[in-house]
């Protein structure tokens, strides 16, 4: 069956961020000063008109999604009313007990923002990111039974730097995907520096024909998987970000199915089912040239 849409959706419930990384490539970032938040009922109503597509995973964003106050609730409805993979993009410092306990209940997965594992680095790359509060934060998230891994922006081609996201993946045995950050000159280069020293850890490794790379590394009696995601961006290969990419869904309702350019268009939600639907199918068929 043809497909009609992007099976992978991401929806970005706020614009709004309590971090200032650098490297953000503006996935729903306030502008001008402006602050959006997606109320519930436009994702209650936005669940319920796609529910029931051809969808594998959806992946809750922002901005920092815990900033918005429905954030449990909207991950609680696709739970319960879904079949869905469910991610949750987060920095993990807004984070309540009483939310931890909660989303425990849920499927949901944690992928947290995680630049570098060191103190200095991570606030200076954060802007305010509190490294002892996060790994505390990772503790409690790990001992509720909630699934959680790192995902890493590379900002550079320091080489100490990764091997020490890299040993404090595998000492702390949580999955880690790493990511070049796109428009840094050179960061379609990063691979050649890290792939020798994931090799130097390497279990066994994997092509995932995606343009991603997976290693199960260990050390000293330990083992975690490393992805490393070689984005399509890079060599403007429009058929892998067709076959494993995702459409954005921003706070406005807006539509974004390429992380480098600006929001296309805007779902008009009070039209219902068959409008919304062919609104992303359409922008589906247009999405052949890069």
């Amino acid at each position: 069956m043809e497909r009609l849409f992007w099976n992978k959706l991401r929806i970005l419930v706020t614009n709004k961020c309590n971090y200032k990384c650098p490297f953000c490539h503006n996935e729903g970032q306030e502008k001008d000063g402006l602050t959006d938040m997606m109320s519930f009922e436009s994702f209650k109503t936005f669940i319920d008109i796609v529910n029931g597509q051809d969808i594998s995973e959806l992946h809750v964003s922002g901005g920092e999604p815990f900033l918005n106050k429905e954030i449990v609730r909207m991950i609680e409805y696709v739970d319960n009313n879904t079949s869905w993979g469910i991610g949750c993009a987060t920095n993990l410092s807004l984070l309540s007990n009483e939310q931890i306990k909660a989303l425990a209940k849920t499927r949901v997965k944690f992928n947290i923002q995680f630049p570098f594992a060191n103190e200095d680095l991570f606030k200076k790359s954060t802007g305010n990111g509190r490294f002892e509060h996060i790994l505390n934060q990772i503790k409690l998230v790990k001992d509720a039974g909630i699934r959680i891994g790192l995902n890493a922006v590379v900002q550079s081609d320091n080489i100490q730097h990764i091997r020490d996201l890299i040993i404090f993946a595998i000492n702390n045995e949580l999955p880690l995907k790493l990511l070049p950050q796109l428009g840094l000159n050179g960061s379609d280069k990063f691979k050649e520096y890290i792939y020798p020293i994931l090799n130097e850890y390497a279990a066994s490794c994997v092509d995932k024909k995606t343009g991603a790379h997976r290693w199960i590394v260990e050390s000293k009696k330990k083992e975690t998987n490393i992805l490393y995601i070689d984005s399509p961006c890079f060599n403007k290969n429009i058929q892998e970000c067709r076959t494993f990419g995702e459409l954005r869904i921003h706070p406005d309702m807006s539509l974004q199915p390429c992380i480098q350019k600006e929001s296309v268009c805007k779902l008009d939600m009070s039209e219902g089912q068959k409008s919304v639907l062919s609104t992303m199918t359409s922008l589906w068929s247009n999405f052949k040239i890069c």
